[in-house]
Parts: C-alpha cells; structure tokens; sequence
C-alpha cells in the first residue's frame, strides 16, 4: 500500500554531503599529467606546452586546488616570486585512477628540487659537469656534484629543515675540492651560520638563493 511504500523509500543519510566530484575534463587530465611529469615547470611555460589561454588555465588551476588535487608551492627568488605546483597525496591517487604515471614518491620537497637544479644550471654556465644525488663513502648522498678538470664540488642544498651538521660531516674527508652550502632562503642562511659556527672543519663555503637564481 501507499503507506508500506513511503517507508521503504530511499532517504538520504544527510542533505548537506558534498556532491562527488565532477569528472575532469579533458583539458584538466591534460594539466594534471603535466603537473605529474613536470612539477619544475613555470605557469607560462606550462600554458603554452598545453596551448591553454591564460583564463582557460587559470580556471583549471583553480579547479584542481580547489579539489586539492595539485598544491601551490611559492618560492622567493632573486627576481621576485616563482610559483610551482605539485601534486597532493590525493592527487597522486587520482592520477592512479585515471591512467596517469605520479611517478614514486618525492624524497626532497619541491623547494630543494628546484633550487638543486637551479645550482646545477649556474654550475653549467661556468664550465661544470653537474650531477643529482652523487653518493659519498658511508650511506650518504650529495645533492649536487659539479666537476670539471682539476676541480670537484659537493653542493649541499639547505632549506634549514635537515641536519646541517649530519651534511657537513658525512663531506669531511671525503675527497672534494670545495663543499658549497646553498641556503634557499634567510631563515636557512640563520640556520647554516649556526652548523657551521658549530663544526671543526670551516673549509664549508656558504652561498645563498641570490647567487644562483
């Protein structure tokens, strides 16, 4: 009857869930495959590889961290402000579902990515072999060595959220030329003055993001 009917009917567990999300477009699939592949990339550049106007990919920039998908990561340069993008945790899964490659898992933050190659492009411009992630003698890894005849570099990127002193250390005798300190911003300046006032070996060079940016 109508009354058995009505009690059986379907009703919702709560009115205000959010809807799920809306499936992404294909220019968003398209954004986000690139974000996966290069999250070193700047916004133009980006835009221009996947022949979007600015107010069609800013509206899918704008898609995609408002679902958290992708996150903004700003870094402070010489020039002014480079704005990058990395995918999230959820990001990564949803990449997963859709066919797209995230790639394994970040060992370094965004930040120290960028700025390694950063000091591996300015190493270049002066005659340098560069490499990423260089092994040293016991279980460690430098972030950048930069060669060339006569002369062997280990670069150490600091964005004052590692063991600067571990860093240091893991470098002594290990054979090199010069040990080169990159502090990314002011507060890691503060950080790598403090390590190195706090170490026997001072044969450490320390530079800055303004150097190399």
């Amino acid at each position: 009857n109508e009354q058995s009917e009505k009690e059986n009917e379907f009703i919702p567990v709560s009115r205000n869930k959010p809807p799920p999300p809306e499936p992404l477009s294909r220019d968003s699939i398209r954004f986000l495959s690139d974000v996966a592949v290069r999250p070193l990339s700047t916004t133009v550049s980006r835009y221009q590889r996947l022949h979007l106007s600015r107010r069609r990919g800013n509206a899918i920039r704008h898609d995609l961290l408002s679902a958290a998908i992708i996150e903004a990561v700003p870094l402070a340069t010489r020039t002014g402000q480079v704005m990058l993008f990395q995918l999230t945790d959820h990001g990564r899964t949803v990449c997963t579902s859709l066919g797209i490659d995230p790639g394994p898992p970040p060992r370094t933050s965004l930040e120290h990515t960028y700025w390694a190659h950063c000091v591996a492009h300015s190493f270049e411009e002066k005659g340098y072999d560069t490499a990423f992630e260089q092994p040293v003698p016991g279980d460690g890894f430098i972030d950048v060595l930069a060669a060339r005849p006569g002369e062997c570099i280990a670069i150490e990127i600091e964005t004052g959220k590692s063991d600067i002193k571990m860093n240091l250390g893991k470098l002594r005798g290990a054979g090199f030329d010069r040990v080169i300190l990159v502090a990314t911003s002011p507060s890691a300046v503060a950080a790598c003055q403090r390590a190195m006032n706090g170490v026997e070996n001072k044969a450490a060079e320390l530079i800055t993001w303004l150097d190399v940016s």
